[in-house]
């Protein structure tokens, strides 16, 4: 039980492999008649209102009843309901969805377990990340939530620092976000310690390389009633994408192995088979997309866009008795079947930032365990009394919120923190001689800020250990305020930055990333910021570290002619050599039109954003002055 017993809500009714599975002793599992040789037909819901469901068999005369599972998935801390919206809708927030989620706790009782699929924490907003991430864990130990799959923020800290979230222990810095609010055998209480999470992480492909363990149980299994009163175990795999080692810090996977989802998830379904149970559920941080109309007021379905995805390919391989997949990773809210060699899945997504919410009905024939059906339905979590646009003038509107719709305990420890972190925010963590903005004032897009964030994620990957970096880009939609000398949020002096203005900055929680690209890849990246150029739609210039110098020709008739002569380090650059270049992982994987990203090899993965940019500030204790804007010539 992993220590968990005295925790963890219903313990008796939750079962875990303890240390996970040892790869070195199983042998993969062969999946039969789940071959690719056909493509999967994928379906799915066109509307928030339709019905999606997925037959596995026939329950002949057995019994049969149902349970539930409770979802989400990519939380991101995300405390408060701030301007969250989705379909048309302000929704979200922390106290806003324990009480979406424990109104059908309360509906179903012993019918339902809850589950979240990855990225509870990291890449969170201020008050969430002040506290180490502990307020997170907090609000969803109070929405009582069963299991998590691992996702890849959660490894953001790096593995000792999420061993600590699950197990409880105050950080170096001490239990600052004290007292903490607990919630044992229905009775509220606080401790001076971080409890640690009541639920467990589970981690079926990430390895331990020194033991051959996995760093977390592979699995779990709970106990769960029908609506007749028959008592079904269920098991639930949980899992994060493979390639999480190349969207975060290194030293924060050091000596742990990402291995193919499917694979592992087909070990652990075997050993979930041995231990007699017959109905699995896989929770995994990895997902697809959807197609949306325009303007988005909900998803066109699944058929499109979940084709070739990640999701898609993993699904496909699975072992037939894992016959739902709740997923995450990619922020879409879909519930889509797919079925491929005559086996069928139901594979979900509820967004993200608690937004949306999944409920997902098993049916399952009690005599023998075996899964019967699945069908699921996705709701919005509402936070307010209007919508987000007035339907009469089409203006954006401003958020009303709906007192009624927050659970009072997660609210009370929103606002503990929402309070706490005014002073901490005003922390300062560097100097500028000078305004650092992101106005374009020699009309080629460069900007004295863009220089700067480039230049800091540039000194965070340049030593070997952490990528080699030569050059560095920084995509401006990236950056979210300009930082004003004279500008003082509390009690800071001229010039000195808070930990609050960074962020306000740079809020995403992207992780750096580091490739191997060509100067001709190059080249075409620079090309691809004009419209028009490898299917960019609009002008986006990207801000470039020092070291990177190139010429530019906005009104030129081709994309080649947009970009002239290119130099780095004063050498110039040439179509075949070979150069290492850090961006976000937003631009990793071809976010805002720039695809040439995608042809860099060799990828790793570095430093938050944020934690680059104080560092960066922190380094220069003169200051930072605002950069001559002579990166980017015109021709």
């Amino acid at each position: 039980m992993l220590g968990l017993g005295a925790r963890t809500r219903n313990a008796w009714r939750v079962s875990l492999i303890v240390g996970g599975l040892t790869t070195a002793m199983i042998t993969p599992f062969a999946v039969g008649g789940v071959g690719r040789a056909n493509a999967a037909v994928i379906g799915g819901a066109a509307t928030l209102d339709d019905p999606v469901s997925v037959q596995f068999s026939r329950a002949g005369r057995d019994d049969i009843g149902d349970v539930h599972i409770i979802g989400f998935n990519d939380f991101h801390g995300n405390l408060e309901p701030a301007t969250l919206n989705i379909y048309g809708h302000f929704a979200g927030g922390a106290a806003y969805l324990a009480k979406a989620v424990k109104d059908k706790q309360a509906v179903y009782g012993h019918q339902a377990m809850t589950v979240m699929a990855g990225d509870g924490i990291g890449a969170a907003p201020l008050v969430s990340q002040l506290f180490s991430n502990e307020p997170a864990i907090e609000a969803m130990n109070l929405m009582h939530v069963d299991f998590a799959s691992v996702g890849n923020h959660e490894f953001d800290k790096g593995r000792a620092e999420l061993l600590r979230i699950q197990n409880g222990g105050c950080p170096s810095t001490g239990c600052i976000g004290a007292p903490y609010t607990v919630e044992r055998r229905g009775k509220v209480s606080t401790t001076s310690i971080y409890p640690g999470a009541d639920f467990q992480y589970l981690s079926a492909n990430v390895v331990d390389t020194t033991s051959g363990k996995t760093l977390f149980p592979a699995l779990g299994i709970k106990e769960l009633t029908t609506n007749t009163g028959e008592d079904v175990k269920i098991g639930v795999i949980g899992e994060v994408l493979k390639d999480t080692p190349t969207i975060v810090t290194p030293s924060g996977v050091a000596g742990l192995q990402f291995q193919d989802e499917a694979d592992a998830a087909n070990r652990a379904a075997q050993q979930l088979k041995r231990r007699g149970v017959k109905t699995i559920i896989l929770v995994i941080h990895q997902g697809g997309s959807q197609t949306f109309a325009t303007p988005v007021t909900a998803p066109d379905g699944c058929q499109g866009n979940l084709a070739g995805t990640p999701i898609e390919d993993i699904a496909s391989r699975l072992d037939p008795s894992i016959g739902v997949v709740i997923s995450g990773h990619t922020h879409q809210e879909y519930r889509c079947t797919l079925t491929l060699g005559g086996t069928s899945r139901l594979i979900t997504s509820a967004s993200s930032f608690g937004r949306v919410l999944t409920d997902i009905t098993l049916t399952v024939n009690e005599r023998t365990g075996r899964l019967v059906a699945a069908s699921a339905s996705n709701a919005i979590v509402d936070n307010a009394l209007n919508p987000t646009r007035d339907p009469i003038t089409g203006k954006n509107n401003v958020r009303q919120p709906d007192p009624s719709k927050e659970d009072p305990t997660v609210k009370a420890v929103v606002s503990q923190y929402v309070t706490a972190a005014a002073p901490l925010a005003n922390k300062v963590v560097g100097k500028i001689t000078g305004d650092l903005t992101r106005t374009d004032t020699n009309t080629t897009g460069e900007t004295t800020l863009g220089d700067v964030i480039a230049d800091a994620q540039l000194a965070s990957t340049a030593p070997a250990a952490f990528g080699g970096a030569q050059i560095a880009f920084m995509n401006p939609g990236g950056i979210r305020a300009d930082i004003i000398a004279n500008f003082q949020a509390g009690t800071e002096a001229p010039g000195e930055v808070t930990y609050g203005e960074a962020f306000t900055v740079q809020p995403f929680g992207n992780s750096l990333v580091t490739k191997t690209m060509t100067g001709d890849q190059v080249r075409l990246l620079l090309e691809q910021q004009f419209p028009g150029c490898g299917g960019q739609t609009t002008k986006r210039i990207l801000q470039i570290s020092a070291g990177l110098v190139y010429q530019q020709s906005p009104t030129a008739a081709t994309c080649a002619g947009h970009v002239g002569t290119i130099s780095v380090n004063g050498v110039a650059l040439n179509p075949t050599d070979s150069v290492r270049v850090t961006m976000n992982n937003f631009l990793a994987t071809g976010g805002d039109g720039f695809t040439t990203f995608n042809l860099g090899t060799n990828a790793l993965g570095g430093a938050q954003d944020i934690d680059s940019f104080t560092t960066y500030l922190a380094a220069n204790p003169a200051g930072v002055s605002p950069p001559a804007l002579t990166r980017i010539t015109l021709v």
